[in-house]
């Protein structure tokens, strides 16, 4: 399956936080053989979010957001996805009580009503827990595309995406993509592509790619 990963937050496009998100899941995807071919970084504004989302589902099989599930009005990833699939969006009571009990954690004695908005999930969604915040993630699956909504701080969508989002991809394939990284010095990388031509020109599976990258810092041991 190809995959792209859709980041939505204003202070991504800023620069005022890093996408490690993005990096984090990419680095995964290959052990469940999803592919990722896009990153993309759309702010918080409902019909570039819904333009960007129009678009990505007519090129990929899976879309990974990550990001806009928050308790504040410019929190619209599920509003969006819902819109874009004709769906509702309906409260699922467990969720409800899980946010109200971890806000209660926090020493919150009456819970601002806007929380509640995290509770609500378009029709039909699986819902994905969230023992590290307020905001429950979800996937749809339908038409064949597969839709996954997950919280946007990362030591939020980490433990999502490893223990919910992985062995959901894992069971629609028995393979996995392997990677391994031979690290040459003392050539460059035009020069070392010369050097493999023939290899690489006759490539099927697996292929082969040079990297350019700084040297690292050797010291003898004498």
């Amino acid at each position: 399956m190809t995959a792209e990963i859709l980041a939505v937050g204003t202070e991504l496009l800023m620069g005022q936080i890093a996408n490690t998100n993005a990096q984090y899941i990419s680095s995964k995807l290959p052990d469940t053989r999803v592919y990722v071919y896009y990153h993309q970084v759309v702010g918080d504004n409902p019909q570039r979010l819904k333009d960007t989302l129009l678009h990505s589902l007519g090129r990929s099989d899976v879309i990974i957001m990550t990001g806009g599930l928050g308790p504040t009005m410019d929190d619209m990833t599920k509003e969006t996805v819902a819109a874009c699939f004709g769906k509702k969006l309906v409260l699922d009571e467990e969720s409800l009580s899980r946010i109200k009990a971890r806000m209660t954690g926090y020493g919150v004695s009456i819970m601002p009503k806007n929380n509640e908005r995290q509770a609500y999930f378009p029709e039909g969604a699986a819902i994905m827990k969230n023992d590290n915040g307020t905001a429950p993630g979800c996937i749809i699956n339908e038409g064949g595309k597969i839709i996954i909504m997950l919280p946007g701080p990362p030591s939020e969508m980490r433990p999502m995406f490893d223990i919910s989002v992985m062995p959901y991809l894992a069971q629609f394939t028995e393979y996995r993509l392997e990677s391994k990284f031979l690290r040459v010095f003392g050539v460059g990388e035009s020069r070392l592509e010369d050097m493999l031509k023939d290899i690489i020109e006759a490539q099927t599976n697996p292929t082969i790619a040079t990297y350019a990258k700084e040297g690292a810092l050797c010291r003898n041991s004498n």
